[in-house]
């Protein structure tokens, strides 16, 4: 199976979903980490261009952990907005992708970066399948799934589908630590380790789930969006 995991930002992939990532590839599937924005904000003492290749360096180490491939969009933080322009790009890198399943941002998330990826993701999966939305790669024969993932703080979301990550969560917790440059910005200005957060909530969703560790899913509640059956492992 192909998967596409669609962030806003170079950590959200990490933080949301990367035991499941890690564990789909130990079953052979191909997966893409899609990044939109340069994550070219989140410091006090770092020039923006300097963050944001800092931030895509990270990206990759941790991508190659589980043998995924990096596909960056390139927009600045707290610039992603639901344009037509900024569907059709997204729209080339989903058909790259050529996903079966695609998982991204709850849609009632913290900030405008990550509700408008989730927008902008439901609008160009549907748009990937309509050959005559025009981009260099060709439409994809059909929609694929959409997956919710938990969102930072996990207000008002509910796992409908719950994955054990007992065996790979310690694969995410090496892949969130690749991210160093943010790890230290939200213990400098929230007092938020990543590290013991996503601990945390892999416990509760595990609790929730009669597991050690977990992470907990929606899937997307539009049409041509719900797979017939789970396809997370």
């Amino acid at each position: 199976m192909r998967i596409i995991a669609i962030g806003a930002h170079p950590d959200d992939i990490e933080l949301g979903c990367a035991g499941t990532l890690a564990k789909c590839h130990k079953r052979g599937d191909t997966i893409y980490i899609g990044i939109l924005s340069r994550g070219d904000a989140a410091s006090e003492n770092m020039p923006g261009e300097n963050l944001a290749q800092t931030r895509l360096n990270e990206a990759k180490k941790s991508a190659k952990l589980i043998g995924a491939e990096i596909m960056n969009l390139g927009f600045h933080d707290f610039s992603i907005e639901t344009t037509p322009q900024s569907m059709k790009i997204l729209t080339e890198m989903i058909r790259q992708a050529a996903p079966d399943l695609i998982i991204t941002h709850y849609d009632q998330d913290y900030g405008s970066d990550h509700n408008n990826t989730c927008k902008l993701v439901l609008d160009a999966s549907l748009a990937a399948t309509v050959p005559n939305i025009s981009t260099q790669t060709p439409s994809l024969p059909k929609i694929p799934a959409l997956y919710l993932m938990e969102p930072l703080g996990g207000f008002g979301f509910q796992p409908e589908v719950y994955v054990d990550i007992t065996e790979t969560f310690p694969t995410k917790l090496q892949m969130l630590n690749c991210h160093e440059s943010q790890i230290a910005w939200t213990t400098r200005q929230g007092g938020t380790d990543l590290r013991e957060y996503i601990e945390v909530v892999a416990r509760f969703r595990g609790y929730q789930a009669m597991v050690k560790m977990a992470e907990g899913f929606i899937a997307h509640k539009s049409w041509g969006h719900i797979p017939p059956g789970n396809l997370l492992p």
